[in-house]
């Protein structure tokens, strides 16, 4: 049973009084060294790590890092090396369920901040989080495992269910290794009956709702905010989206409806399903090897663009085999996940 926040009696703490609170070191480009440490920096994503680097780790394990722009927590399972740029926070009680309590109530705390506002060491000593208090109105350590734990669990458990009946729709079969398998190139334009740009949509113009707005970040399936906007819009589903600006190349499979900005272009072919799509996502995320920054996608461009994709014997796109293959990856995949769980019991 899921413990309720509301039974609980809540209170502030200011973070410095509570916590220890100590600061990253500066790196510079040419100090990183190639390995496998985590590098966590000013970033709002991917638990703040941008890299993984060879130089040694500054601080171990179970500890809370925070961002200065957004105040974004992350807590941290490993020991990690981080940049000038982050705060590092940590306490005797901590550990991995009631460090992801804490890092979710100062990131509710986040709103305040910005580049031009930004959350510095002080500033983060004299920021708080509210968190629930026992008897002696001390944090309460044992309701946030437990709440944790709890959520966890219940999430874990509808995923798993989830799980099993996606399995069960699957039809893995043998077939060739992709090595073993004649590639040819193509025109994008040949292989989708549907390249059209995204149309121009400012902030300010933006309406709150819950349709995703697609757009040019490489990352959540380039879903940028959700917005209401129905009119002088384009409006797409069930196609890939390839990012012409911005994180260039990027290219995500959108099974859902979504309003799609200028920064994209989506491509369509009707006769398509998703397993098709994504197999082609993988090639289509190549084009960032040949843009950048400078060097944008343009509708002539695309136009001209190919993509390596494996053959049948009349030396056509093999589109059965990519649908199969891609369903057999994504039923060793969650049928691996299963499994792994099953052994955890």
């Amino acid at each position: 049973m899921l413990l309720e926040l509301t039974d609980k009696q809540w209170r502030p703490f200011k973070i410095g009084d509570n916590f220890h609170v100590s600061k990253g070191t500066y790196l510079s480009k040419k100090q990183i060294l190639k390995g496998l440490n985590p590098y966590v920096t000013a970033s709002a994503s991917n638990n703040g790590i941008t890299d993984f680097i060879g130089n040694k780790t500054l601080f171990p394990s179970n500890m809370i890092t925070i961002e200065k722009v957004k105040l974004s927590a992350f807590y941290q399972p490993v020991s990690f090396y981080c940049s000038h740029d982050v705060s590092v926070v940590s306490h005797q009680k901590l550990n991995k369920l009631s460090g992801l309590f804490i890092s979710s109530m100062i990131n509710r705390q986040g709103q305040k901040y910005s580049y031009g506002r930004q959350a510095q060491l002080n500033v983060v000593k004299r920021e708080t989080a509210f968190m629930p208090v026992d008897l002696e109105g001390e944090p309460d350590w044992l309701f946030m495992q437990g709440y944790t734990k709890a959520l966890m669990d219940k999430k874990k458990a509808k995923y798993i269910e989830f799980c099993r009946k996606e399995l069960a729709k699957l039809k893995p079969k043998n077939i060739v290794k992709l090595e073993d398998k004649e590639w040819h190139e193509f025109f994008l334009k040949d292989i989708f009956k549907i390249v059209q740009r995204g149309k121009r949509l400012t902030k300010a113009n933006q309406i709150e709702g819950h349709n995703p707005y697609v757009s040019s970040t490489s990352l959540n399936n380039g879903v940028n905010d959700f917005i209401g906007n129905e009119d002088s819009v384009r409006i797409f589903s069930n196609c890939l989206t390839v990012a012409n600006s911005g994180s260039v190349g990027a290219s995500f499979y959108q099974p859902y409806k979504f309003v799609a900005s200028d920064h994209v272009t989506h491509l369509q072919n009707d006769q398509f399903d998703r397993f098709i799509y994504l197999f082609i996502a993988t090639l289509t995320n190549r084009l960032s090897d040949k843009y950048n920054f400078n060097r944008e996608i343009n509708d002539k461009r695309i136009s001209r663009d190919k993509v390596m994709l494996p053959v049948n014997e009349d030396h056509l796109p093999d589109f059965e085999y990519m649908g199969q293959y891609m369903m057999n990856q994504e039923y060793l995949k969650r049928k691996q996940y299963l499994n792994y769980n099953q052994s955890e019991k």
